[in-house]
């Protein structure tokens, strides 16, 4: 059977992944993307609703810092990344499904060498819903969770990010943020 590259066929009760063409994969794993942020979204306002703005950034905190120990190790193992370098680190971040991969967190990279890179995040989807319908939520997301949530995703408690620039900004043609990444001895 040739590669599906789309599900308008039959019911397949025995079907795998592998089923499907690269670009139906990529066109799912884009919308992947887009749930697993609204997802969070959504979360944080019903707890809100229920519990208060406190509690529901308190509660989102610990969701994403447990969710970055628990599963982001996993991209580095199934990619064979040895995570030695800023760069290895770096490649592991590009892999979960807030990636900087594409055009969900498009970011540039200035890489000064393996163990130093300054990462600048153009768009932020998050921090744009935050800056149109949220504002209160940038400063515990950006400048409380975000330190400590990018830190964790990058895997080796050697590598460290540091924040250059965090919002709010001036302008929506601002980045979003940028990051300083250097690997600590």
């Amino acid at each position: 059977m040739s590669e599906m590259n789309d599900y308008s066929s039959p019911f397949k009760p025995d079907l795998k992944w592998e089923d499907f063409s690269k670009d139906f994969l990529i066109k799912l794993m884009k919308v992947w993307q887009y749930a697993w942020l609204e997802m969070a979204g959504q979360w944080h306002t019903a707890v809100e609703k229920r519990f208060g703005f406190e509690a529901a950034s308190e509660c989102e905190y610990d969701a994403w810092v447990n969710v970055a120990k628990r599963v982001n190790p996993r991209y580095a193992k199934i990619a064979n990344i040895e995570l030695n370098t800023v760069l290895d680190s770096l490649k592991a971040m590009q892999l979960p499904l807030d990636n900087t991969v594409g055009a969900v967190f498009p970011v540039e990279y200035d890489i000064k060498n393996e163990n130093h890179v300054i990462v600048t995040v153009r768009r932020c989807p998050p921090l744009e819903y935050f800056e149109r319908e949220a504002p209160e939520r940038i400063y515990p997301m950006c400048h409380v969770a975000a330190p400590v949530i990018d830190n964790l995703y990058a895997i080796n408690p050697k590598v460290k990010g540091t924040p250059l620039k965090l919002p709010p900004r001036k302008s929506p043609e601002e980045p979003a943020c940028i990051w300083e990444w250097k690997l600590e001895e």
